[in-house]
């Protein structure tokens, strides 16, 4: 199996580079690291972008579509440059022991329409089966699909942890490194079998024209179908990418904003309509305090013991009153006792008996009558029900009035908090913009994933016509047995190979979950966080299990875990192809820590490939992470922006790389 290693790459009049600039990048085995550090704007990414397109093109763009190729390279060539613009490769290919050197040249010159010029050169000169069949070539030892994986943007790497997009990923990188697409080219051939087996022989038959020409009509919407739904998905994937860089953006915007008042901006409405219904409520509750206060009876309930002495003083004036009323009935009673006894009782015994009658009763008068201290109509019991409710409703409405004034006054000073309109100007300007991106993007995404399902619906609907129209050719010609016995035939095989490749793929995922767990834990600081990582044989969807075995959310980890989930990913994805192709990392450690840094520079940096270059900002890599480095770097340079030539220069780092070799 070839492998490739580069050997230098020479950049001229391309992006900040003016002048032709090149950089050696030979590395010996024990030290397989460049470092190229270099300001913001100083030609980082176009270096990776140089190494991306010369090798490959329109295909190392990720949309595919030539159009943005073009466009790309355009706004990158240089308007002051007097020359081409130029990016040349130089390689070694190592295939079977043997080991040759290639010069990979792309030229554009600077016209009002795109012109490109490839060749590959051998000892100079212009190998034309070399430079005929180079996408080939290259795509056999990486595939353009995956050089991203290879040649990567370290701060838009963390995307690749999305729970969405990681599946499709995996399945597909799997299925290049498998080799898988042979066995989807193999179920095509055996379609075209299945046409020539079910159309030979019949051309005699108008009928059988007629189906033979609807069955090819149908076999070209098809494939046409299939060739639009591959599009549309490639589409949908660089909007869904797009879509989620536009969440984040404003989702960071945001998160800034709202510390510096835009929550209290945002709620000022409801702020301030609470603190209107406060008020409102307030002053309800004092109007309705003070109808209760006008209540006539309730200051009966103010008087405390006096209210109580004198319902006890109505009680004794009530007994008195009755009292009065029983002697007056006890006189009527005795007097008609003494009647009717007159004549029964001697006279003595008479005498007797009205006596005890006469003091008996004043007895009774002398112990239950008094002299009247209230008058009449005054009975508490007809207002006491009045009084209580009056004082239960005025406890109510001072409790009511208390409740509102807490609440008015959390919402005057919630009011106090709000920034004038003038202080968030800028901030919602901003914010506007970002969120109009987002807007578009997700518009974007809609409208390709309605296109997607039309395209699924119509391609489904085909499929079945087509699949109705074999049936019906196998049912009316019968009389081909060999024919109908090559299509069955041909039909099995297909649905074999369909089986064959799930399985294959199923197995692969048990040694990506394995792959995967081992690089994540040996890049993460934390050791225990994660026992391991789960890859399902069938929708490749990714879990993530913690020390107890529970299921960890990847919106739970930090931007700088996911980051390490996502180059673990690539780790393995690599190591798959290790020694075959170098790999290159734009801005890896900006978003990291110390600790992932150094378990970043020395279990990924230094293991992941036989070459590796490091784009660095100039504080990337430097003490402790320096450090680590350098015993794994051959080479290291320095791109420097002249600000009054406008133009980028390579550097080496004489000093340092002496001290490597000394080391």
């Amino acid at each position: 199996m070839a492998k490739i290693t580069f050997s230098s790459i020479a950049i001229e009049n391309f992006g900040p580079f003016r002048e032709r600039q090149t950089i050696e990048l030979s590395v010996s085995a024990s030290r397989p690291v460049i470092l190229v550090k270099a300001l913001n704007g100083s030609g980082k990414t176009t270096l990776l972008t140089a190494l991306q397109i010369g090798l490959y093109g329109a295909a190392a763009i990720s949309s595919g579509r030539r159009s943005e190729y073009e466009q790309l390279v355009q706004s990158l060539q240089r308007a002051d440059a007097l020359g081409d613009a130029a990016i040349t490769v130089e390689v070694l290919v190592d295939i079977n022991g043997n080991r040759q050197k290639l010069e990979v040249c792309r030229e554009w010159r600077r016209r009002s329409t795109f012109e490109e010029r490839f060749s590959v050169l051998v000892d100079g000169t212009e190998d034309l089966d070399f430079t005929s069949g180079w996408d080939r070539f290259i795509g056999d030892i990486l595939p353009a699909e995956l050089v991203q994986l290879f040649l990567f943007d370290g701060e838009k790497i963390e995307a690749l942890a999305n729970p969405e997009r990681l599946p499709d990923l995996l399945r597909r990188a799997t299925e290049v490194f498998l080799g898988i697409g042979g066995i989807d080219v193999l179920g095509n051939d055996l379609k075209a079998v299945e046409r020539r087996a079910v159309l030979r022989g019949r051309d005699g038959s108008a009928q059988y024209e007629t189906a033979k020409a609807n069955l090819f009509e149908l076999e070209s919407q098809v494939e046409s179908l299939e060739r639009t739904h591959a599009d549309l998905l490639q589409e949908q994937a660089a909007a869904r990418n797009h879509l989620d860089q536009a969440k984040l953006v404003l989702d960071r915007y945001v998160i800034e904003a709202k510390r510096g008042g835009l929550s209290a901006y945002e709620q000022a409405a409801r702020i301030r309509s609470n603190a209107t219904n406060a008020r409102m409520e307030a002053k309800a509750a004092q109007q309705r305090l003070v109808e209760k206060m006008s209540d006539p009876l309730l200051p009966f309930a103010w008087v405390g013991d006096l209210w109580a002495r004198y319902k006890q003083e109505w009680k004794l004036d009530e007994q008195s009153r009755h009292a009065a009323l029983l002697n007056d009935e006890f006189k009527k009673r005795d007097r008609r006792i003494l009647a009717a006894l007159t004549r029964e009782l001697p006279t003595r015994s008479l005498e007797a008996l009205k006596e005890h009658l006469k003091v008996d009763l004043a007895q009774a008068k002398s112990t239950l009558r008094r002299k009247p201290l209230f008058i009449s109509g005054g009975n508490p019991d007809d207002v006491s029900a009045h009084v209580e409710g009056a004082r239960v409703h005025l406890r109510a409405t001072l409790k009511e009035l208390d409740s509102t004034q807490q609440s008015l006054d959390v919402a005057e000073r919630a009011l106090g908090e709000i920034p004038a309109d003038e202080q968030l100007a800028d901030v919602l300007v901003t914010m506007k913009t970002k969120s109009q991106d987002l807007a578009a993007a997700e518009h974007n995404l809609s409208r390709i994933t309605t296109a997607l399902t039309e395209a699924q619906g119509s391609l489904n609907h085909v499929e079945s016509r087509l699949s109705a129209l074999r049936s019906r050719m196998n049912t009316e010609f019968k009389d081909r047995a060999l024919e109908t016995k090559a299509l069955e035939a041909a039909t099995r095989a297909r649905q074999a190979l369909v089986l064959f490749k799930e399985k294959l793929l199923a197995s692969k995922a048990q040694w990506l979950s394995e792959v995967i767990t081992t690089e994540f834990r040996n890049l993460l600081r934390k050791r225990k966080l994660v026992s391991q990582v789960l890859v399902d044989p069938v929708t490749y969807q990714v879990k993530i299990e913690d020390g107890k075995g529970q299921e960890l959310p990847m919106d739970r980890m930090s931007a700088g875990e996911r980051q390490m989930l996502a180059i673990s990913v690539l780790s393995a994805l690599i190591k798959e192809r290790k020694g075959r192709f170098p790999v290159v990392v734009d801005t890896p450690l900006a978003r990291l820590d110390g600790q992932h840094r150094t378990s970043l520079i020395k279990r990924f940096f230094a293991t992941v490939s036989h070459q590796v270059l490091v784009l660095s900002t100039d504080e990337e890599v430097e003490g402790t992470a320096y450090d680590a480095l350098r015993p794994h770097m051959s080479r290291e340079y320095t791109l420097h922006f002249d600000d009054e030539m406008g133009c980028t220069n390579v550097y080496a780092a004489e000093f340092r790389t002496k001290s490597l070799e000394a080391a």
